[in-house]
C-alpha cells in the first residue's frame, strides 16, 4: 500500500476539563512519521527524492506537514534525512530524467513537477509556525543539502558525507543548493567547494557553519528533539516573523532552480550533440 495513516485517539484530562490527544503514526513508500511525545519525526526512506517527481508522494508529505501544524500535541517537526546518495550513475539517470525535454499535455516542461515541489516544500518551510530541525546521517545529495539549509536547525552524525557530483557529471551545481550555499558561504567560498570538492565530510560542513552540531548515530534523534524543546519555546508568530527576516525571498531561490535546471539542459544537449 502507498499510503497508510494511524492517528489513535487517546482521553487526556486537564484542569479545565478533558480533551482527545492524537499519537500520529504514518508510514508511506518514502517517509514515516512518528509522534515523540510533544514533538514529530519525519524520517525520510530509500530513494525519497522521487518525492519531488511524484505528485502523490509529494501531496502525501505536504499533508502530515498541514495535520502536524495544525495538532495542538505537537510543538516541532525533525527531518531525518539517511543513505540517499547511492552514486553517481543513479543520480546522473535522475537528473536526466527530470530534464526530458519531453511537455506534458498542459504545455509544462518535464521538470516543472519537480521544481514546483521544491518550492511548495520551501513555502511550507518558510512560513511553518513550528520550529523544524533537520538530522542528517549516510549520504546526502546536493539537493537534499540544498533543502536541508533551509530549515532553522541542522544536525549531522558522524560518517555523513555530502556529495556534490554535478561537474563530473558534465552538468552545473544544483540550483537550490547553490543558491542556499552562496548565501551561507559566499561566492567566493561556495564557487571553490562547488568546483574543486566532489564531496565532503561532516566536519568540513562544521567548520563551513553549513550544520549546527555533529553527534552519534544513536544520538542524533535525541539531539534534534533537544533542539526542537529549546526551540518551542519561542511564540509562533515570532518564530515566522524572524523566519521572513533571516530566509531569502522565495523568488530569488525560484530563479536560481530555474537557472539551474535551464543550465543542465543547455549543458545535455550539447553534449547530445
Amino acid at each position: 500500500m502507498f499510503l497508510m495513516m494511524v492517528i489513535a485517539a487517546v482521553a487526556a484530562t486537564h484542569n479545565q476539563g478533558e480533551r482527545r490527544m492524537t499519537s500520529i503514526d504514518m508510514v508511506n513508500d518514502f517517509f514515516t512519521c512518528r509522534q515523540d511525545t510533544d514533538l514529530a519525526l519525519i524520517t525520510f526512506l530509500k530513494d525519497a527524492r522521487k518525492i519531488a517527481t511524484t505528485v502523490d508522494a509529494k501531496e502525501a508529505l505536504l499533508m502530515v506537514f498541514k495535520t502536524l501544524k495544525d495538532s495542538p500535541d505537537i510543538n516541532g517537526v525533525a527531518l531525518i534525512y539517511s543513505d540517499e546518495y547511492s552514486g553517481s550513475t543513479e543520480y546522473r539517470q535522475f537528473l536526466l530524467k527530470i530534464l526530458e525535454e519531453k511537455q506534458y499535455h498542459d504545455g509544462r516542461s518535464a521538470a516543472a513537477p519537480y521544481k514546483s515541489a521544491a518550492m511548495q516544500v520551501l513555502e511550507t518551510i518558510r512560513t511553518y509556525p513550528k520550529p523544524i530541525v533537520g538530522g542528517m546521517a549516510g549520504d546526502i545529495a546536493p539537493d537534499s543539502l540544498g533543502m536541508n539549509l533551509a530549515l532553522d536547525l541542522r544536525i549531522a552524525c558522524e560518517g555523513t558525507t555530502y556529495f556534490l557530483p554535478n561537474l563530473q557529471l558534465g552538468l552545473p551545481p544544483s540550483g537550490l543548493l547553490s543558491f542556499y550555499l552562496v548565501r551561507s558561504l559566499g561566492s567566493h567560498r561556495a564557487t571553490e567547494l562547488m568546483l574543486t570538492k566532489q564531496k565532503f565530510s561532516a566536519q568540513e560542513a562544521l567548520d563551513l557553519g553549513l550544520i549546527t552540531q555533529i553527534v552519534s548515530l544513536e544520538d542524533l534523534e535525541n539531539t534534534c528533539l533537544d533542539k526542537l524543546r529549546q526551540l518551542s519555546t519561542i511564540p509562533d508568530s515570532t518564530l515566522v516573523e524572524s523566519r521572513r527576516l533571516l530566509q531569502p525571498d522565495l523568488d530569488e531561490v525560484n530563479d536560481y532552480i530555474n537557472a539551474g535546471f535551464n543550465g543542465s539542459l543547455w549543458c545535455v544537449n550539447r553534449l547530445r550533440t
